[in-house]
């Protein structure tokens, strides 16, 4: 749940100022969009790409030192495309977009990383934030694609990274913010997509995929790995998952905000929001808007802007009362779907990577899963970085997330 309202943290992390786009060799909106298939209404088919720039080894490693030292990772130059492809929202076909930056200069075929990005509130100037509009450079808005995105694809991995429903081709519709079955339908499709484009282009795919993702990104990529296995099986090999600050226990999470109602979450805002695009897109929810919130509710900007940070001041008494007493069952049934620990045992590496002083998205989601999946027997590690926040391991997590990727 990284969100823009934080990111006085990141400016911790990186120069003040832009290293703009003078840093790549850009080619924006010169270069023509290769129509691909615009009939199709095969999920994951690639309706178009436009290449949208490119960037050297060696300025993505310079662009990288504003938050640490990737220069052995960043081996290859990478050129980036902006692809459109099908996918589903609500349940009903819709055409979504992401992007894919390759690695160029290779002989084999390549594996690829799934990056799910964090929180991005839909409101105006939050563009630049989403993967499919990423030019070249590095600024504090695109740190995502610029530093995680492009410092994996110069390390050899073809990198896709979607936008999700909500933001690029799909700006005019409500984001399933947190939703999981969402997200993980939009970004196994863009898994299909970025296939598809290496077809395109003529480029091999080893069909190994690793995932990644932070703070939402974190649950989508979890959420992506179970969809992949259980319902997509043999399609891809996912070899491992390595996730940063993702709510995996999201019936955890929840509880603990509407249980301590009384006390101020500096972060309700978004929670808030969590709250109205699970009633939304849950089936199992569905409740009317005002049974949840003691304010006007009409979409999830309205959700957005909460009238305070605590709790009780912001959600119907009612509805807190019935969640805590447990006779909100149709709340709770939605809750516990989106939690993503039950009913499976992952297969392939499992990394978790956490702040223990997050404030944001709390630890115990990473121990929680950690926990949950090695007693089904699965290979998970858990990297815990003390008195650490929802920002600082950035540079951590690239780096040991490289090493485990390329030991596998």
């Amino acid at each position: 749940m990284k969100t823009s309202y934080f990111k006085n943290k990141l400016i911790a992390l990186l120069i003040l100022g832009s290293i703009t786009a003078l840093n790549a060799c850009s080619k924006g909106d010169s270069v023509p969009v290769v129509v691909v298939d615009p009939a199709s209404t095969e999920r994951g088919a690639l309706i178009s790409y436009q290449q949208t720039g490119s960037l050297a080894a060696n300025k993505i490693a310079s662009n990288g030192r504003t938050i640490g030292d990737v220069s052995t990772f960043t081996t290859n130059d990478v050129t980036f495309y902006r692809v459109i492809y099908n996918s589903l929202y609500n349940g009903e076909p819709t055409q979504v977009s992401g992007l894919v930056m390759i690695p160029q200069n290779t002989a084999t075929a390549l594996p690829l990383i799934q990056h799910h990005h964090g929180t991005i509130i839909p409101e105006s100037g939050s563009e630049g934030e989403v993967p499919s509009n990423y030019r070249g450079g590095i600024t504090e808005n695109n740190v995502e694609t610029s530093f995680i995105g492009a410092v994996m694809a110069s390390n050899g991995y073809v990198v896709s990274l979607p936008d999700y429903a909500g933001y690029g081709e799909t700006s005019h519709l409500e984001h399933p913010y947190t939703v999981h079955h969402e997200l993980a339908e939009v970004s196994v499709d863009m898994i299909r997509a970025a296939k598809n484009l290496l077809n395109e282009l003529s480029i091999g795919f080893s069909n190994a995929v690793f995932l990644t993702g932070w703070s939402e990104g974190g649950g989508a990529g979890l959420a992506t790995h179970k969809y992949l296995q259980l319902n997509y099986p043999g399609e891809f090999t996912v070899k491992g998952s390595s996730l940063f600050a993702g709510p995996y226990d999201y019936s955890a999470f929840f509880s603990d905000i509407l249980e301590n109602n009384a006390q101020a979450w500096d972060n309700l805002s978004i929670y808030s929001w969590s709250t109205y695009a699970l009633n939304k897109f849950m089936a199992s929810s569905n409740q009317s808007n005002q049974d949840i919130w003691s304010y006007a509710v009409a979409n999830q900007m309205d959700a957005l802007y909460v009238p305070s940070n605590i709790p009780n001041e912001v959600f119907e008494a009612t509805f807190i009362q019935n969640f805590n007493n447990g006779n909100n069952t149709a709340f709770i049934e939605a809750i516990q779907e989106n939690s993503l620990l039950e009913d499976w045992a992952p297969v392939g590496s499992l990394f978790f990577h956490s702040g223990t002083a997050d404030a944001i998205v709390p630890h115990y989601n990473s121990i929680n899963a950690h926990a949950q999946f090695q007693s089904v027997g699965a290979n998970s590690t858990l990297y815990e970085y003390a008195e650490e926040d929802h920002y600082t391991p950035l540079y951590d997590y690239v780096v040991t997330t490289l090493n485990d990727f390329n030991s596998l």
